[in-house]
């Protein structure tokens, strides 16, 4: 089961980690509403080898310009390093053009069941059907239909918020029967045009013989009326001196017409070079090997006939005819399921030869198989990987990499199959997977006393099965333990980080304020103000407290001539309650606003209610120019051996 939140108006499809050339992580979101998308807020998690969070941040961009159903690209920065290899992100806010906002609520997310079909021949039809898009059949589910695409959609959304395409055409064009009619379809049409082919192949092959034969004919009548006037001039000589031979001769051209070629050839072999016979060998070794070729029924006869043709010299037509026997026996072989032979002979043709890749592409793949069946998954994904784009091949690769790491699953190899899973993140259910391995490690872990790295697992393991709940459990109880031994900032550094728990809250709050209470005593008053923040006035004494760390740093920088930031930290404390404490409070506060040239206190805008109540009364202060009596606003004197943060 996954969850997704329908009401997200942009969807993630990429993420590119950063490099040294672009120090930031590339993300291509798509806007599924109809509303221009001027601002993003996302939450990046950068990732190890582990699958471990390395770093964590959030980041909103602005003048996206995201435009109704278009995708649109966000850069986050942020600097490579060597230990990063993945980013996790999700979409937490979204800003329309018409000021209009979107944020994430985790009540609003369903779950539904991914209709993502594994790599196999019905995937490869559906693509078919519905384009490269397709991921799975259309399905119904409780409250909501996943297109086939792959996105879920509100049941009574008659539109998929992706893709686009009616409801009513999914169910109708996608379903397994509707596809599988496509594709019968297509298979009669391409059976037709096969058939047709070959017929017109049989028919030119059969036209080009037929001349061939008549060619051949002429150039025999021509030779024998050569030869019978040679005959008539030389009779005489020929009684006396070549009477044997050139009955040797007559004999075997005589053969060599009456398709005797091997008895030809022999009689020929006898007369050497007499009459030419020496250049009559290599015609009649063409025809015996032509011979062959035609006559060959089975594999064995298919590669004799080879040898042969490719023995022949001083005839181009012979290696033609050699190529086209070594492909009859290849398929023949391939058919036979002897593929290691097939791919011999297809490595006498030349590598552009017709016919020759989709041949090999299919006994490399008969190869691929025949490996991975035998569980023989490192060489089948090397062949795998030689077909290259071929469809469902680099599918199959992966899946010789899923396999092993579900045996070392089962083996309970935890990091190993991590470390595998982890190559293919997005074949099947590996990510899953990947949590999965982390859960079952963080409970080994955890059984093991080693709370710190079973808090890492369970983090890492994401939302799979209960680990959110047994991270957050094991959190606190690490966050108790190191409290009880008096370690309260490593604790309040835990108890932050569960933001989500009440307990941990009030923790919290309660650690930062004794750590406030220690900064307070060493005069470290920029720390004591940073842990009060957040933390309400009437909580202990945390506004005495406040109030004393703002004066002390407003004190300092004043003598430091930051009079702005001293005026800014006094400015909104309750000067008069702290007056009986720091009697020169409201003469540090007016003498700094006039050094910055500002009104100590500014008089409210016509018709604003209620600004009078949160502000000093200005008739009750001494104005900086007026120098006030010494009993009621004396000046206090710096001490100049007081030493503090800010000195």
């Amino acid at each position: 089961m996954s969850k997704i939140d329908l009401t997200c108006p942009a969807e993630i499809f990429t993420a590119a980690l950063p490099t040294e050339e672009i120090p930031a992580a590339t993300l291509t979101l798509f806007n599924l509403s109809d509303r221009v998308i001027t601002s993003v807020e996302v939450l990046l998690r950068l990732l190890d080898d582990d699958g471990g969070e390395t770093e964590r941040l959030a980041y909103r961009g602005r003048a996206l310009n995201g435009r109704p159903h278009s995708t649109f690209l966000l850069t986050v920065p942020c600097a490579p390093s060597a230990g990063l290899k993945a980013l996790d992100v999700s979409v937490e806010k979204v800003w329309y053009a018409d000021n209009e906002t979107w944020r994430r609520d985790p009540v609003n997310s369903v779950e539904y069941t991914p209709n993502a079909l594994p790599v196999s021949p019905a995937l490869t039809n559906l693509k078919f059907a519905a384009g490269e898009t397709a991921v799975g059949y259309p399905s119904l589910q409780n409250g909501l239909w996943v297109c086939v695409c792959g996105r879920p959609n509100p049941e009574g959304e008659g539109y998929c918020a992706r893709c686009g395409r009616q409801m009513e055409t999914v169910f109708s064009l996608y379903t397994p029967e509707a596809v599988e009619a496509q594709i019968s379809m297509k298979e009669r049409q391409l059976d037709l045009s096969s058939r047709n082919i070959r017929e017109d192949t049989i028919r030119m092959q059969r036209i080009r013989e037929e001349e061939y034969k008549q060619k051949k004919a002429r150039r025999g009548m021509r030779f024998r009326l050569l030869v019978a006037a040679v005959l008539c001039a030389a009779l005489t000589a020929s009684v006396l001196f070549f009477f044997e031979p050139w009955l040797r001769l007559s004999a075997g051209r005589r053969a060599l017409e009456n398709g005797d070629a091997a008895g030809a050839k022999k009689a020929f072999q006898a007369l050497g070079t007499f009459g030419g016979a020496d250049g009559m060998i290599a015609e009649c070794d063409w025809l015996i090997a032509k011979e062959a070729a035609e006559n060959a029924k089975s594999a064995e006869d298919l590669a004799r006939a080879s040898g042969l043709l490719r023995a022949v010299k001083d005839r181009p037509e012979a290696a033609d005819e050699a190529n086209k026997t070594d492909l009859i026996r290849a398929r023949l072989l391939l058919g036979n399921n002897r593929w290691e032979e097939a791919l011999e002979a297809l490595a006498l043709l030349p590598e552009d030869y017709e016919g020759r890749a989709e041949l090999l592409q299919s006994c490399l793949t008969a190869k691929a198989w025949a490996l991975q069946n035998a569980g023989q998954y490192a060489e089948a994904r090397e062949v795998w990987l030689q077909l290259g784009d071929m469809p469902g091949a680099r599918e199959q690769a992966a899946l010789c990499i899923y396999e092993p790491a579900k045996a070392l699953m089962e083996q309970k190899d935890w990091d190993g199959a991590i470390a595998v899973f982890s190559t293919i993140p997005d074949y099947q259910d590996s990510r899953e997977k990947t949590l999965e391995c982390h859960y079952h490690k963080a409970e080994e872990l955890e059984a093991a006393g080693d709370k710190d790295s079973a808090c890492r697992e369970y983090l890492l393991a994401g939302s799979w099965g209960d680990a959110v709940v047994k991270y957050s459990a094991l959190t606190y109880e690490q966050a108790e333990e190191l409290y009880a031994a008096g370690d309260i900032k490593a604790a309040q550094a835990l108890y932050a980080s569960l933001p989500d728990d009440e307990n941990a809250k009030e923790k919290d709050v309660q650690c930062r304020y004794q750590l406030a209470e220690e900064a307070a005593s060493i005069v470290e008053y920029s720390m004591v103000l940073e842990l009060l923040k957040d933390i309400p006035d009437d909580y202990k004494d945390t506004k005495a407290l406040r109030g004393e760390a703002s004066y002390k740093k407003a004190q300092a920088a004043f003598r430091q001539g930051e009079w702005e930031t001293a005026m800014n930290l006094l400015k909104d404390l309750d000067r008069e309650s702290l007056k009986h404490k720091f009697r020169d409070i409201e003469n540090l506060y007016v003498e700094a606003c006039s050094k910055c040239g500002k009104d100590p206190y500014p008089t409210p805008e016509p018709g604003a209610e209620g600004e009078g109540e949160t502000q000093d009364a200005a008739p009750t202060a001494t104005p900086a120019s007026t120098p006030a009596p010494a009993d009621e606003s004396p000046t206090a004197t710096p001490n100049p051996w007081q030493v503090t943060e800010d000195d």
